[in-house]
């Protein structure tokens, strides 16, 4: 019994060496996998700071372009605004011209004939 007792004895601190060994390496696991975690956490965090100030930047960039759009735009009315008055004051001096035009070739016509008349 006594050989029994020493054989239990030994197959506990045994047993109990395995336990702590597979303990030892749990606690290593669960810190270097705790570790692993932090880590990749970090890498996503960094990974999506990075994307969202691409974004930031593409955002920046197209709201820029919305601003330039907006300022053609206004400038183009503008020029066609000052392009319609002009349009309006060259029509109406195109049409000064014709009434002058008109009111010449009948003074021609006039005086041609007041010329062939005292001619004769």
């Amino acid at each position: 019994m006594v050989g029994y007792l020493q054989k239990m004895q030994l197959g506990d601190v045994k047993m109990d060496a395995t336990t702590i060994g597979t303990i030892v390496v749990t606690v290593i696991g669960s810190l270097s996998s705790a570790k692993a975690w932090e880590f990749w956490m970090a890498k996503r965090a960094d990974n999506k700071s990075d994307k969202e100030s691409e974004m930031k930047e593409t955002h920046l960039y197209r709201d820029d372009l919305k601003v330039e759009v907006k300022r053609l735009r206004d400038e183009l009315k503008d020029l066609y605004v000052e392009r319609d008055k002009e349009y309006k004051v060259f029509m109406e001096q195109i049409a000064e011209l014709k009434e002058q035009l008109a009111t010449f070739r009948t003074r021609v016509e006039f005086l041609e004939r007041e010329n062939e008349a005292l001619r004769k």
